[in-house]
């Protein structure tokens, strides 16, 4: 078995019954969702949007989501610039994504497990799933932004099992071709994840990924910043984003992170005796926390 079987499937599988939220603040998060059926509505409201405008900046919490909804499952399984290369390009309109295949001459007319499939309406491109398996001359298929009916139905508001024939076509509808992502980058890539601070979308924030694809939010963290090999307590919101300025913690208290682009941005401050800001350190040879450069043990 290989990546696909063994990762890439049953991610996808695993989002089946999931219905769209009726509103933002029933979502949870990609990794803690509310109840897949719990507050279920028509508006479009997914954590898959609310992963996808974290890590690519581009924000269709609303929109359709059949499209995002691809993007954002590889994003969370091999990172943000190892999911890029996968696809050619984020995009969650259809015939974009479309476009970035063929531009990697990864476009298809016969489809295999892993495959992007992408539906026609006659107009243009404008549905789209995941193929989980290939079988006696049917396609079968992960879809979001869908519902259970055997029928092709995009804006269904689920994520659900569909089969085709292949080459499946009805009316002005048809199966348009499949999009190949190049599973062997994510292969090569390692679980594709960087640990480290990685600088948001919008080139302003910044939050910190783990080595297992997990980041930091929601509270305080001490960690290390790997330009200077410098270390501190950073705090980050519930989306993920690193704080800067004075913040009120978990601990209801109000706190100064350090504002200041640079190696120590974010990390957690404290005064002298004379008011002077100093940033909070950890000696490893005495272990203990320090202030400064000459600042005392604490």
């Amino acid at each position: 078995m290989g990546i696909i079987q063994e990762k890439v499937t049953p991610e996808f599988k695993k989002w089946v019954g999931y219905c769209e939220k009726n509103k933002k603040d029933h979502l949870g998060s990609y990794d803690n969702p509310e109840d897949f059926k719990t507050n279920a509505g028509d508006g479009n409201y997914t954590v898959f949007a609310d992963l996808y405008r974290q890590k690519t900046g581009i924000n269709v919490q609303g929109q359709p989501w059949c499209d995002s909804f691809v993007d954002t499952v590889l994003i969370h399984l091999f990172g943000v610039e190892a999911a890029k290369a996968l696809l050619g390009g984020f995009s969650a309109y259809t015939p974009t994504s479309v476009s970035f295949y063929k531009k990697m001459g990864r476009y298809h007319q016969t489809p295999q497990e892993g495959d992007q499939i992408f539906f026609h309406n006659g107009t243009r491109v404008y549905h789209t799933g995941y193929v989980y398996k290939v079988e006696n001359g049917i396609v079968y298929t992960v879809e979001g932004n869908t519902s259970s009916e055997k029928i092709l139905e995009n804006e269904g508001g689920c994520v659900a099992y569909k089969q085709y024939l292949i080459g499946w076509a009805n009316g002005s509808r048809r199966i348009d071709g499949y999009g190949r992502p190049d599973y062997s980058l994510a292969e090569n890539h390692g679980n594709g994840y960087v640990q480290g601070f990685l600088q948001a979308a919008d080139g302003k924030r910044w939050w910190y990924q783990f080595a297992d694809g997990t980041y930091a939010q929601g509270g305080w963290y001490w960690l290390t910043e790997q330009t200077g090999g410098t270390s501190g307590w950073y705090l980050f919101d519930e989306k993920g984003y690193m704080l800067t300025g004075y913040q009120n913690a978990p601990d209801g208290r109000k706190y100064f992170l350090c504002p200041e682009p640079g190696i120590n941005e974010g990390k957690c401050m404290v005064t002298d005796p004379r008011g002077v800001l100093m940033v909070v350190e950890w000696d490893m040879e005495n272990e203990c926390y320090k202030t400064g450069d000459q600042g005392g043990n604490i």
